[in-house]
């Protein structure tokens, strides 16, 4: 599947939420978010799960994940990546570790049977990667790509650790299916200069979530915040990054328009980067 440096958007950025909601699943529209994604001319949309289990969400029935292949059809998209929230609000390492990995267990099976190619574990919170929890995490690891390593998945997982320390933690791992997200907006609240980031972990980096902050950790429209995307793109482009950028971005006071724009902006700053 050719995604190179192609477009997609997480699930629930395309839609209006309640309550103002970041994260949040399109339960009553989500249908609606693949048409209007091939519309504003994106590839895919990225699968959410969400925090607490919604069985709802018809990614957990097997009728549910019939529609989203079909509706992905439809419309000509591609269904990509996967994102498993889950494990944010549940300690993947206390006492219900098995029951949290056995959740991430059948997320994976059910993201390879839909079609992924890629899929996102947020280790954050609940589930932090940092360097006390680093231990920990590796025979975990280790022990989820042995029992996937027949899905034709590769597992990003997502973290605040600094380039050095991850790119050390991604070796002792030593998983060729297991890479890292490089999340812009999140990386930018410890580092302010991402570039350094890219090139210390050039092939580790398997997906990229655009998105901008500010100090605080408010996600704001692209280019108001501190992300310095010129020299994200160059650093991206200097380490031959081919895969898709996805936004997980601010839906503005229009989802639509704000789509439009921040495509237009990444578009910019990845033809001067090859430049």
């Amino acid at each position: 599947m050719n995604l190179t440096n192609s477009y997609g958007i997480v699930q629930g950025r395309l839609s209006v939420p309640p309550n103002g909601e970041l994260q949040w699943f399109p339960q009553h529209c989500w249908e609606k978010e693949f048409e209007t994604a091939k519309q504003l001319g994106y590839d895919f949309i990225e699968i959410l799960t969400e925090r607490t289990f919604n069985s709802e969400n018809p990614f957990w029935s097997a009728k549910g994940r019939d529609r989203l292949k079909q509706i992905a059809n439809d419309f000509g998209l591609k269904i990509y990546s996967s994102c498993a929230d889950y494990i944010i609000d549940h300690s993947i390492f206390d006492n219900e570790r098995n029951k949290v990995k056995d959740h991430l267990l059948n997320f994976l099976t059910l993201s390879a049977e839909i079609g992924c190619k890629v899929v996102v574990l947020p280790f954050l919170e609940e589930s932090d990667l940092n360097l006390k929890t680093f231990p920990k995490l590796v025979p975990i690891l280790k022990e989820i790509a042995s029992q996937t390593s027949d899905l034709d998945l590769v597992i990003c997982i997502e973290s605040l650790l600094d380039g050095p320390n991850l790119k050390y933690f991604l070796e002792q791992v030593n998983e060729p299916k297991i890479k890292c997200v490089f999340d812009t907006g999140n990386r930018i609240i410890k580092k302010r200069d991402l570039a350094p980031e890219i090139l210390t972990l050039q092939n580790w980096i398997g997906h990229v979530h655009v998105k901008d902050k500010l100090e605080n950790g408010e996600n704001v429209l692209l280019g108001t915040g501190n992300v310095n995307f010129k020299e994200v793109f160059i650093a991206l482009n200097e380490i031959e990054y081919e895969g898709p950028f996805v936004f997980e971005t601010t839906r503005g006071k229009s989802p639509q328009e704000t789509s439009k724009y921040q495509m237009m902006l990444c578009e910019f700053f990845n033809a001067e980067a090859r430049r």
